[in-house]
Parts: structure tokens; sequence; C-alpha cells
């Protein structure tokens, strides 16, 4: 079973980038106007599907040419959300940690060559004597991700950089250092407590003086401003197509955090691929940390009620940042379709979120018929995710309105499909657990453990074990 059979609910990001030499470009005003119809296009068809709401902005030359802005900060008030409206960045954060972490290096009070074992955190002597800062940045240090069992049973109590830190400080790491790759918010925030010793103050601080105040982003902070006018509320696209409020989940920490608006998040990208403010951009360090060189920088921010897109067409001189309260990477799929028309004139088509499509069929055509051809159908339709997360995420989202017979039935199908998959008896465990039937969920664990003797619950970080009783 895939290791993305897991539901994932907090920050994620993907960075990617074509290292090609740029060549000049010329675009008319007929082409941005097409371009800025169709974005109109692309995000009004998600925003009538109920899924995207938040703010788009586009930029040629650092000069905004479309800005537009869908659904509400504030369902309750019906504030609607507008250009100046804040939204969380999920891990486009590590974008701003990254600068800081260069800032570092330019005024040589760190180095890329640096270990961990340097800045005396208590990290076991034969992991820390091989990670370097330079693999803590590219994902190459071995390390985990945050997302234990204990820290999804309550991400909230994880309120400094420390206790952060504790979660993985004793874990074995995946790979030796620098011989693979494994996306880990964990490094970020080992990157967070280095800033901190180097430059003896907190990060939050370090974050606010050598970046928003340098470039005078008004419109940013770190955590959520309660009294800001324009702060959104976060809202989860669930399987129904309706929004639930879900408010803030995690505290924020160098891998995930900071609001903006698309104007002051447009304007750090601005200063970071064309300006000097921030870093010295002929530096071949800060050259290759940022693929300067390439064609496009893409990145991808989510968590729960949060989804956030910056696209970088460097040969054109393109901006595009799209910021939403709402999830399920909605704002990377609009960001990355604008991106793909601008490229090649055409986009793929908008379909329905995987979880979505499989509940609409599961309604239509009841529990039997879905059973029996849903894998079918659900290939057929042109859907490529692991189908296991899919119906694992849909089983979850069941979970969270007490939906509890057809959240039943999902996780019965998904331990139908994978009857040899441990991690389809922990999700029917949890679900028991969930709805207050402790020593059923002890039981179906005991499946998973019949399969996998070591098996680690990915939701309960005691295994069940004081669930019976």
């Amino acid at each position: 079973m895939s290791p993305h059979f897991i539901i994932i609910i907090f920050f994620l990001v993907a960075t990617t980038f074509v290292s090609v030499a740029k060549t000049a470009s010329n675009i008319s005003k007929e082409s941005l106007s097409d371009m800025a119809i169709t974005a109109q296009k692309i995000a009004s068809e998600y925003h009538e599907m109920g899924w995207f709401s938040g703010s788009l902005l586009m930029a040629k030359d650092g000069k905004i040419f479309f800005n537009a802005s869908y659904g509400f900060e504030d369902k309750n008030k019906k504030t609607k959300n507008a250009i100046n409206t804040k939204f969380n960045l999920g891990s486009i954060m590590k974008n701003f940690t990254k600068v800081l972490v260069l800032q570092q290096i330019e005024s040589e009070k760190l180095s890329l060559n640096d270990t961990l074992d340097m800045f005396d955190f208590g990290f076991p002597k034969g992991l820390s004597s091989n990670v370097t800062v330079e693999h803590l940045l590219n994902h190459t240090s071995g390390f985990g991700d945050i997302f234990t069992a204990q820290y999804r049973e309550n991400p909230l109590a994880f309120d400094t950089l420390e206790k952060k830190l504790q979660l993985l400080k004793k874990k074995p790491l995946l790979f030796e250092p620098g011989t693979g790759h494994s996306y880990s918010n964990y490094g970020y925030i080992v990157l967070g407590a280095i800033l901190e010793k180097v430059t003896n103050q907190p990060f939050e601080r370090l974050l606010t003086k050598n970046i928003f105040e340098r470039i005078d982003l008004k419109n940013t902070s770190f955590k959520v401003d309660s009294s800001a006018k324009h702060q959104s509320t976060r809202y989860t696209y669930l399987y129904d197509g309706s929004l639930k409020e879900v408010g803030v989940t995690e505290h924020p920490s160098p891998d995930g955090g900071i609001e903006s608006t698309v104007k002051d998040v447009q304007e750090f990208y601005r200063e970071l691929f064309y300006g000097s403010i921030l870093l010295n951009r002929s530096s071949q360090t800060v050259s290759q940390a940022f693929a300067m060189t390439g064609e496009h920088w893409g990145t991808y921010g989510g968590g729960l009620g949060v989804s956030a897109a910056v696209d970088v067409n460097l040969v054109d001189g393109i901006e595009i940042v799209v910021l939403a309260n709402t999830d399920n990477l909605v704002a990377e799929f609009i960001s990355t379709r604008i991106q793909s028309f601008i490229k090649t004139g055409t986009y793929q088509e908008i379909t329905p979120l995987e979880i979505n499509y499989a509940y609409n069929l599961y309604k239509e055509k009841g529990k039997d018929s879905f059973y029996r051809d849903f894998k079918g159908k659900y290939t057929q339709s042109g859907y490529s995710k692991f189908i296991g997360r899919t119906i694992n995420e849909l089983g979850m989202q069941l979970l969270t309105t007490e939906s509890w017979k057809e959240a039943f039935d999902i996780f019965n199908y998904l331990v139908a499909i994978f009857p040899d998959a441990a991690q389809a008896y922990d999700s029917l465990a949890f679900a028991h657990l969930s709805k207050g039937e402790p020593n059923t969920a002890h039981k179906m664990f005991q499946k998973a453990l019949d399969i996998k003797s070591d098996f680690n619950s990915d939701y309960v970080s005691n295994n069940y074990r004081q669930a019976a009783r």
C-alpha cells in the first residue's frame, strides 16, 4: 500500500522548475486580454463548483493586468473576498524561510556545508554530523515528516519550535543524507531553529525585520491577525460541494504559515526574482536555490482550509498568484491551468474533485452498485490519483460530519478492495473510535497487526491500546 494512502490535511507544497535558457518575449495587449479572459473563465468554473473562494492576480513585468476575487472571506458576515483579503500561504512559507537562510549565508553566519551537530539541538551524534544545511533546504536530509499520529492527535499542542523538534529528534533517518529525496516539513522546522540560534532572534521577528519590513509588505504577518479588517476565515471543501468552517488548525512555523494578500505575495516574488533588496541575485548559491536561470518557478501550499499557488513565467515576465480560503489544492489547479494556457494555448479539462466524484456516484447508484462498479468508472473518467487515497479521504471527511452510515460504507469498501493493507484496517479502526466504539476499534486494529506486526497507526499514537475498556 502506498504511503499516499493516508489522508493529508496539513501544510504541503510542491516546487517545480525547468532549467532552460531564458529568451526575450514580447506579449501583445491582445494576448494579455486573452490570458485574463481565460483566467476568469477557469477561476469562475471552480467557484461555481463551490470549490474556489479566494483571489487571483496576474502581472506582466510587475504590472497587474488582471485581478479578481470570488466567494467570501467570512460567510457568516457575508464579507466578500477582495484584493486586500489576507489568506494563509501554507508551505509557500518555505520560500521565505529559504530567503532567511540565504541571507545568513551571505552574511557568513551560516554555510551550506554546516552540519546539524554544530548547533547543539540534541540530535544523535551519528545523525547530526551528516545532515547539512544544504540537505535541509533541498529535502535530501533523510528526515521524515512531522505528521506523526502524535502530531495529528492535537496539532495545536505543538506551539513552539522546540516542541515540534521533539517529534522526530530520536527517530532514524529514512536514508543516508544526500542519497535520496523526501519532502520534509520537519527539515524546515530544523532550519527555523538554526536561524534562531545563529541570529539570537525569534523566528517571527527575523521574518518581519528581514523580509516584511525590508520590502514593505504592509498586509503580511506571520500569524493570523484577528484585528485585521480583511483576515479570511478558513473553510474546507466537502464531499457534497459544501463549505465547512475549520478555523486555524496548526501554529505557523518555518515550514508553513504567513497570512498575506495576492498583491504582497506578487511583490515578494517580483523582488526575489528581479530585485536586489532581499538577496544578491548574482550569487550562484542564490541563483541555484531558486532556479533563477530557468523558464518557470512554481510553488504551491495547502492545508485544511488553505490553498495557495504562485507561478512565475521567467521567460515572459508573467506572475500568477492564487490564494484561497478553501482547500484541496484548488489554487494550484487554477494557477497551473492558466500557466498551461499561456504556454500552449490549452489547458486540462476541469473535473470534480476525486472525493466529490466518488461521493456523487455513491449517492446516485447506491452502495451495491458503487462497490461493484466504482474502480472501473473511476479510471474511465480519467482520474489517476491512487484510488485508496481517494476513498480514504472521502471516508475521513464523512467522519467530520458524523455521517456514520456513509462513512462505514466507504471504509468497508476500502477494506474490500485492499484486504491485505494494514492501513485500511487502521482507517476503519479510527472510524469506530470516532463514533465512540473503542472496543471495536481495538479489535479492528488487531487485524492491521495481523497483517503487519510492527505496524503503527497513522491516527492514534498508542495504537488503540488505551481505546478498549
